[in-house]
Parts: C-alpha cells; structure tokens; sequence
C-alpha cells in the first residue's frame, strides 16, 4: 500500500501548524492537499487538523467531497468520521474499504506516528519561504529513513516542492 505524507514546511524545516493563525499555507498548497486527497479518495489526519477543516464552509466533508476521513486520535476524539488510534488501524481501515494508496495530511504527530512505524512510501514536501521558530518537527527519536527526489518544482514563485520516494 502507498502512504503519502504531505506536509507543508517553512523555510528552516519545521511543519506549519494548523491550529496556529501566523502558520497559514497559501492557498495553492492547500489546493495541491485537497487535489490528492480527492484523487485517492481517502486522508488520514490528526484532531487539530481535522478542527481546522471543520472551520471552512460546510466543514471537512465540503473541503474534501466524497474522501474518506480517517481521524488519527489517541484521546478518543469523537467523529461522524472513523477514529482510530494507530497508523496501522487506519491502513487497515482503508484497505478494507479496497484504497491502495492513502494520504496523510497531517499535523506533526499524525506524521510522526507513520514515520516511526515505517509506513511512510512517499512525501511531498511543500516549502513556504518563512522561518519559524514555533514549528512543529518532523523525525523524533532515532528516525533514519532514506528517500530519493522523484521531482522538485516550484507550484507557486512562493512556494518550492519537492517529491520523495523511500528507497
């Protein structure tokens, strides 16, 4: 099974926090977000993440027309949306509802938990020229994991791509 993470970062590498106003990504990378999650059908993403959807018109279901939403919460967060509590519970989840591949959009924990359990199969990396010092981080603890640049491109003059495959 794929798993995509896409993560929107700021020039000095910490992830854009959602919950946080000073962190907003520019419309096309939230475009370049919803775009796969509606091609695959499905997304994987954390509470915060999910609130924040929540506050567009219509909420997340609007943002995201028929993709499968699958909450990552180990506090017991509460959904019409599925909830699980490990990376490996949603996978299963979506497998069972016949997806191959499947998105993960978020935020740093949800990430981090698909990272540590060596899930992740590619990235897109969307860089935003800003440097924060309030970030969030993408690899905790001993993390090593190898990729290669599939492709890099600028989506917008403000914002530089890049697109990894693990090796």
């Amino acid at each position: 099974m794929g798993v995509i993470l896409i993560a929107n970062l700021s020039a000095n590498g910490q992830v854009l926090l959602a919950g946080n106003p000073a962190h907003a990504a520019p419309p096309e990378a939230l475009g370049f977000f919803i775009q796969k999650a509606i091609e695959k059908g499905n997304i994987v993403i954390g509470r915060k993440t999910f609130d924040v959807l929540q506050q567009f018109p219509g909420g997340a279901s609007q943002v995201l027309p028929g993709v499968e939403i699958v909450l990552l919460s180990t506090t017991g967060a509460k959904s019409d949306h599925k909830v699980v509590d490990s990376p490996a519970k949603a996978l299963d989840y979506l497998h069972e509802k016949g997806f191959t591949d499947v998105i993960v959009g978020g935020g740093a924990g949800t990430f981090n938990a698909f990272l540590e359990d060596g899930l992740i199969t590619e990235v897109y990396f969307n860089t935003i020229p800003m440097i924060i010092g309030d970030g969030g981080i993408i690899g905790t603890n001993d993390l090593h994991m190898k990729f290669e640049i599939v492709e890099h491109k600028l989506l917008t003059r403000s914002i530089a791509q890049i697109h990894l495959n693990k090796i």
